[in-house]
């Protein structure tokens, strides 16, 4: 057994028949940190004044790395799944998505 914990998230996601389908997320490597904290950065500018997300503020790009960010962690957390499989499921789910791959490359939030 390794003495180095790696933190995975678990994440559910409901597919348009309403079934609900569980994911284990495994953290990407650290040559994808310089552009996750990019995208956290332009959500920070792209909050509303309740601190909420507002999407029409995200420009292309922000979504452009979302996606690379997603496809990457689940490519490292599914790696016998084809390529293409997992960029469509991405794709469908990017926003569904972002919470957990958020708090998985983060490690856990601090509950206060």
């Amino acid at each position: 057994m390794s003495m180095f914990e790696i933190y995975t998230k678990q994440i559910e996601v409901t597919n348009a028949l309403g079934n609900t389908d569980k994911y284990t997320l495994r953290p990407l490597c650290g040559r994808f940190m310089p552009k996750l904290y990019g995208v956290i950065k332009k959500f920070d500018k792209g909050k509303d004044a309740d601190g909420n997300i507002d999407n029409s503020k995200l420009d292309e790009s922000a979504m452009g790395d979302i996606h690379s960010l997603l496809l990457e962690t689940f490519k490292k957390s599914y790696p016998d799944e084809k390529e293409e499989l997992l960029d469509e499921f991405c794709s469908q789910n990017l926003m569904k998505l972002l919470d957990g791959l958020i708090e998985v490359n983060l490690g856990k939030p601090d509950e206060s």
